[in-house]
């Protein structure tokens, strides 16, 4: 009796293991390549540049409009010199229900980073400085505008009726709205919006930026001094970036 009872239960044990086993390594082997497909499919997806948002700088005016309401356009000076015009003027009189410009709302025109938020002093008045990121540049404009490596895109709104409610290296979004067009600053006779476009270093800010006051401290004339004269932010056509094919 005792010979018959140990060979029956070996017997029995290996044979439920091994009908067993391959049934977990089947599972196993099907929830490792659920995991690792999302992964190959996020590498593989990059976002392509041409995808990059420009927006009016005028809330009631679209891009195309902007052609018809230049009031004084880009007429730079030699290198250098702080005389002409370092960008482009929008501005006039009777647009649907609106009178005139002043009022209208002023809107980022690519998303980037504030460089800088300088609150009624000469000569631009109210403004701000936005530094569009390098990597978010189709790769046409950076080779349009010959930025280097190490420089990045920079836009100025001037002239605005109110300070902007924003800090220093705050981000802003393509088409929000950074304040209203407005006429202070210095020698502004009529409201208009003053937009400039420059090729610069990556990561400048601007803490203040005063000239033509004798108010202004060293540091104040030099921030302008860098912007408008030193050649460091090379100024080109702002209807280029706004208006050009690249997009």
């Amino acid at each position: 009796m005792t010979p018959t009872a140990v060979n029956r239960t070996p017997e029995f044990t290996v044979n439920a293991t091994v009908t067993d086993q391959p049934t977990v390594t089947m599972t196993l082997t099907s929830v490792s390549k659920e995991i690792q497909s999302p992964t190959v499919t996020v590498i593989a997806s990059p976002t392509p540049k041409s995808l990059v948002d420009i927006c009016s700088p005028l809330a009631e005016h679209s891009l195309t409009d902007l052609s018809s309401i230049v009031s004084d356009p880009y007429h730079p000076p030699q290198p250098g010199k702080d005389d002409r015009h370092h960008g482009v003027d929008f501005a006039y009189y009777q647009h649907n229900d609106r009178a005139a410009i002043a009022g209208e709302g002023i809107q980022a025109i690519m998303s980037g980073r504030l460089a800088a938020v300088i609150h009624d002093q000469m000569p631009y008045g109210n403004m701000v400085i936005v530094e569009v990121w390098r990597d978010q540049l189709p790769d046409d404009l950076i080779s349009q505008l010959e930025i280097g490596s190490d420089e990045t895109l920079y836009y100025l709104v001037a002239h605005m009726e109110n300070p902007a409610l924003f800090y220093l290296g705050e981000n802003v979004s393509c088409g929000q709205n950074l304040g209203q067009v407005g006429q202070t600053g210095y020698n502004i006779p009529v409201a208009h919006l003053h937009l400039e476009t420059r090729i610069g270093p990556t990561g400048e800010q601007f803490p203040n930026m005063v000239y033509y006051d004798t108010r202004a401290t060293p540091d104040d004339m030099a921030a302008y001094e860098l912007w408008r004269l030193s050649g460091t932010f090379r100024h080109f056509d702002p209807l280029i970036l706004i208006l050009g094919d690249w997009h």
